[in-house]
C-alpha cells in the first residue's frame, strides 16, 4: 500500500519541526516538502504532487484561505487540512467556502492531526 504523501504549509519553522515527526513517525504517511507561505506552497505543489496538505491560516504573502482554491486548481484530488491557532463559526464557513474539508487547532496537533488526516484519506478510499 502507498504512503500518503504530505506537504506542510507554515511560516513557523517550530511548527513544522514539531508536526513533522507526527506523520513521519506514522507508516502511512511520507513528507515529502514543506512551505513558508501559500505562494511557494502553489509554486511547489505542481512537482511534488501531495495527496493531503496542511495549511496554516495566517502566513506572509498568501494565507492558507487564499492558497487553498489555487491548490485544488492545481491538484484536484488533494484534500487540505487548516491547521491554525484561531477557531470560529466564520473560520469554518471560511474554510469549507474555499474547499477546506477540515480545521485542525494547532493547540490539538498530537491528538487531532493525525486522526483527521486519516479520516479524510479514508473518505477518498471509500468513495474510489
Amino acid at each position: 500500500m502507498s504512503r500518503t504523501r504530505v506537504f506542510l504549509v507554515d511560516d513557523s519553522a517550530a511548527i513544522r519541526d514539531a508536526v513533522r515527526p507526527l506523520f513521519d513517525s506514522h507508516p502511512s504517511f511520507e513528507v515529502v516538502g514543506e512551505a513558508v507561505h501559500g505562494r511557494e506552497a502553489v509554486e511547489k505543489a505542481p512537482s511534488l504532487r501531495p495527496d493531503l496538505i496542511i495549511l496554516d491560516l495566517s502566513m506572509p504573502v498568501m494565507n492558507g484561505i487564499e492558497a487553498a482554491p489555487l491548490l485544488i486548481q492545481i491538484i484536484p484530488n488533494v484534500w487540505l487540512i487548516l491547521f491554525t491557532l484561531h477557531d470560529s463559526p466564520d473560520l469554518q464557513r471560511l474554510s469549507r467556502e474555499a474547499g477546506i474539508p477540515a480545521v485542525v487547532p494547532k493547540t490539538k496537533a498530537s491528538t487531532h492531526l493525525i486522526p483527521q488526516a486519516e479520516a479524510l484519506i479514508g473518505r477518498r478510499s471509500a468513495t474510489a
